[in-house]
């Protein structure tokens, strides 16, 4: 509800009087005729739901904007299109009546029954740009909004004439207004959010007219906000903007000092609801900083309505995924919520105000499926999966969703029990089929990829550590690559960034942790500026496309300290197989080759292993003025 006892709700409410309506005979009030089927408009208008008697303030409060209507300012009025206007001027700043600017300016209705498409805008003349000239700035709004909320726009609509009524103009602001709310998550302290810096991307540029303020395509750059404090002491961000669709966009940028080195942090709409920005609406976000990320909670809002905490909760979500069909040998497929009712799809999209959603299937009896797999390709939420013995169920459990989501297909296939291939052996060829022997095959048409150098799963590891089943909900081994993923010494990342993996502060780290280390790299830098600098995790990215892993393993991965070890470990026995396949370990730059491990030292540096001696070192992780550029051969999980 708008409260109208607050000035800052009080937007401009303009009260437009030329020429009163003409009458049946075609005659003003003070006696002058009209020309024939020639009657003159008049105008009223009010903001944001206000109207007359209500004061003609504009609630502005910063010290560049003016807080109420003065006599003979301008307001446009288009009924072509846009493609020409008529300038109106304020006359009664008390109720904002106003009178065209000379007689050329006047519109008129042509005939009794008429409908006309009119828009309004205030001023007449603005554009947004660098400041020079006329232009308004958009780019530093620390000290204020200033004039930016003084630009407001009725959109068009049909009006139809009636005798002796007017036009009722209803405007609002052109521009969106976003803020955003910080709150400390996991691994960020409150010191760390203290010293934060938020800054917004968009339009710096655009222009105001029949469509109100639209921007100049290429014009995007940074917008610093206003910081505002609450009585409350909570600290919130706050910005005008150009109304934009900002999906697939990076949007906001949270820049945090940890340890003295700087990080940023972006949050990229997913979903197209997401920030659809619209002038004359507020856009609330409430952000936690969490040291693998943001977490983000939206809520739209009018102009001067703040959300309550709590309100993103209330939000309802789209879930987007294709139509499934229960395989041969399996049953009860449902999508619920996170209290278990039923879910239905209406073409493609689940709809729920739940903060989760489970995707479960079953195997019959005397089956399990070989396969069970869907992913979040677009969206913000968390994901686990749990395996019921006594009903055979896979579960997938979407949770602490905060944005549309979009995912996968899901795959499924079901095969009976104890029909699993023989146990894995250490030293094994591993083909693209997902096979193994331990016997070496030339066969183009299902290659060797890879030698199995571990058996069962590593320490720490476990089936739902991956995004998928395995082929029985099992982790028969490890296999390593025969190829080098970086054939040529290069980077592991950026020096003096800490990411967001787990640090290793000691060589004798046994836990495996390569495939989430490789994907929270891979999520948190790749399309990013600095891409390039991680060098080792990219090529992996690369070798997943030349030599693509069986669908029934986790995909290529860098292998962490330990994993990394434990294929040195096995080189006794995987050594020949390697041979064999000609894919031995690269000698030169003595034999060094990265692990997916960051050094505890605040990101100077990374864990390589020397694959001539099972040596475990950290160094630079860029080569910048440094020796330590290393090799990466990729691993996967089966």
């Amino acid at each position: 509800m708008i409260n109208k006892s607050n000035p800052f709700r009080h937007l401009a409410v303009a009260v437009f009087a030329c020429l009163m309506a003409a009458s049946c005979s075609d005659v003003t009030d003070d006696g002058t005729a009209l020309p024939d089927g020639k009657y003159p408009m008049t105008f009223t208008a009010s903001v944001d739901g206000l109207s007359v008697p209500n004061p003609a303030s504009r609630a502005t409060t910063d010290a560049d904007g003016k807080t109420s209507w003065t006599v003979d300012d301008p307001v446009a009025i288009s009924m072509d299109g846009g493609a020409n206007h008529k300038v109106y001027k304020i006359s009664d700043a008390g109720t904002g009546a106003m009178v065209a600017d000379g007689e050329a300016n006047t519109l008129y209705w042509q005939r009794s029954n008429e409908t006309k498409t009119l828009a309004a805008w205030y001023p007449v003349s603005c554009t947004i740009g660098n400041g020079g000239g006329s232009e308004v700035s958009i780019t530093d709004q620390r000290s204020g909004f200033g004039t930016l909320e003084n630009i407001l726009h009725a959109p068009a609509q049909d009006y139809t004439y009636s005798n002796g009524g007017s036009v009722a103009f209803t405007f609002r602001h052109a521009l969106a207004k976003v803020k955003v709310a910080l709150k400390k998550g996991d691994g960020i302290e409150e010191s760390d959010l203290s010293n934060a810096t938020v800054t917004f991307t968009g339009y710096t540029a655009g222009s105001l007219g029949y469509d109100g303020m639209t921007g100049s395509e290429g014009s995007n750059g940074e917008i610093t906000p206003k910081t505002e404090t609450s009585s409350g002491g909570a600290v919130t961000y706050t910005a005008l903007v150009i109304p934009q669709q900002m999906q697939g966009k990076k949007f906001i940028k949270v820049t945090i000092t940890m340890n003295g080195v700087e990080r940023d942090y972006y949050y990229t709409p997913a979903g197209s609801t997401d920030a659809n920005l619209e002038g004359g609406k507020q856009y609330n976000y409430t952000i936690t900083v969490k040291k693998t990320g943001l977490q983000v909670e939206s809520v739209t809002a009018s102009w001067n309505d703040n959300a309550a905490d709590g309100d993103a909760t209330k939000a309802t979500f789209r879930i987007h995924l294709a139509a499934f069909s229960e395989p041969a040998n399996t049953s009860n497929y449902t999508v619920t919520d996170a209290d278990g009712s039923p879910l239905t799809a209406s073409d493609g999209v689940y709809t729920t105000s739940s903060s989760a959603i489970n995707i479960s299937l079953s195997a019959d009896d005397g089956y399990t499926l070989k396969k069970f797999l869907t992913k979040i390709t677009a969206g913000i939420c968390k994901q686990k999966v749990a395996y019921t013995a006594d009903t055979r169920t896979y579960t997938y459990t979407f949770y602490d969703i905060h944005s549309d989501l979009w995912l996968d297909n899901i795959q499924a296939e079901a095969r009976a029990v104890n029909t699993s291939p023989a146990s894995p052996n250490v030293g094994d060829y591993y083909y693209a089929d997902g096979t193994w022997s331990n016997t070496y095959s030339s066969d183009t048409s299902n290659p060797c990829i890879g030698i199995v150098f571990k058996v069962g799963a590593g320490a720490g590891d476990n089936v739902g550590n991956y995004n998928f089943f395995f082929m029985d909900n099992t982790i028969h081994g490890y296999v390593v690559a025969l190829q080098d993923a970086l054939s040529t010494a290069g980077n592991w990342g950026t020096r003096k960034i800490e990411t967001p993996i787990a640090n290793v502060d000691n060589a004798s780290v046994t836990t495996y942790t390569g495939y989430s280390d490789t994907k929270t790299i891979i999520s948190t830098y790749s399309g990013g500026s600095t891409w390039n600098d991680y060098q080792a995790f990219k090529a992996v990215v690369d070798y997943r496309s030349s030599v693509p892993a069986p669908g029934t393993s986790s995909d290529w991965y860098l292998p962490s300290l330990a994993q990394l070890g434990d294929v040195y470990n096995a080189l006794s026995t995987i050594g020949v197989p390697l041979g064999i396949a000609d894919a031995a370990f690269q000698t030169e730059n003595d034999s060094r080759y990265w692990t997916s491990s960051e050094q505890t030292n605040y990101g100077y540096d990374a864990w390589y292993i020397k694959m001539n001696n099972g040596t475990k070192e950290s160094y630079a992780k860029d080569g910048t003025n440094y020796s330590r550029a290393c090799y990466a051969r990729a691993i996967l999980t089966f």
